[in-house]
């Protein structure tokens, strides 16, 4: 099987960087380009000297770059919709880093234009697998904690504001 030819969009999400280093290393993926949000997320990425290749503008990625199969969607929320139509519209493939949005007559948009185009879209919840979470999960379905009315938890590992301003602003983080 030769490897799935992927980018990166966005370049803003606080996961990002962990993703380098399996994207560079995993045999199954080529990683042939990155598109970054803005001139200082480009900076941060250079950082890093992935030798791979970052644009500022998806359409010119994709000019040098037209054999890309999959995106990964590592950006703010608001600009998930207009990331996935892009690559919906050109057959490509899509890895959201999160939940998309929160925005349930989106969410059904961002399900039709997957569909229609016939390409897959995976979404990361990396919380899921965590221990912490599996054990609460646990002690609720175990009724060891009494009745729970409610669960409220932040993850805050790698995501400070100040890191990554999106998260920030309401618009943006749909927060």
């Amino acid at each position: 099987m030769k490897p799935v030819k992927i980018a990166m969009m966005g370049m803003t999400h606080g996961h990002t960087r962990k993703y380098y280093q399996t994207l560079l290393e995993n045999k199954k993926l080529d990683w042939v380009a990155s598109c970054a949000e803005d001139e200082e997320a480009k900076k941060v990425y250079a950082l890093y000297n992935t030798g791979v290749p970052c644009y500022l503008d998806a359409a010119a990625m994709l000019a040098e770059h037209p054999d890309i199969e999959a995106i990964v969607l590592a950006s703010a929320n608001n600009r998930h919709f207009e990331q996935m139509k892009f690559c919906a519209e050109r057959g490509i493939h899509i890895l959201s880093m999160k939940i998309p949005t929160f925005d349930m007559v989106e969410y059904d948009a961002m399900i039709e234009l997957v569909e229609k185009a016939g390409v897959v879209c995976q979404i990361e919840l990396e919380m899921h697998y965590n221990p912490v979470v599996k054990r609460l999960q646990k002690l609720i379905a175990d009724g060891t904690l009494g009745k729970i009315l409610s669960v409220q938890a932040t993850n805050i590992t790698l995501s400070p504001v100040w890191a990554f301003p999106w998260q920030g602003v309401p618009e943006a983080s749909y927060g």
